[in-house]
């Protein structure tokens, strides 16, 4: 596949799934961002992943944080 036809195919998926991600994969897909173009931005990246129970905990507050902005937006 050359760049082009890569970026006209590129699609942003929002849907996930409960199945972890081996550490292979999260290596590779960390490798290629590595590699991304960054448009001159020199900007130092911040990396983080977190699974098992730090990860539960986070689900956990993201799904209390947007139950509260839901109910906020339903009052305005």
């Amino acid at each position: 596949m050359d760049v082009y036809e890569a970026v006209k195919s590129r699609r942003a998926v929002r849907g996930f799934t409960d199945r972890p991600v081996s550490m292979e994969v999260l290596e590779r897909v960390l490798s290629a961002a590595a590699w991304a173009p960054s448009g001159s931005n020199l900007q130092p990246w911040n990396i983080y992943v977190v699974t098992g129970a730090p990860l539960a905990e986070q689900q956990v507050q993201g799904a209390k944080r947007g139950s509260t902005d839901r109910e906020s937006r339903r009052r305005r």
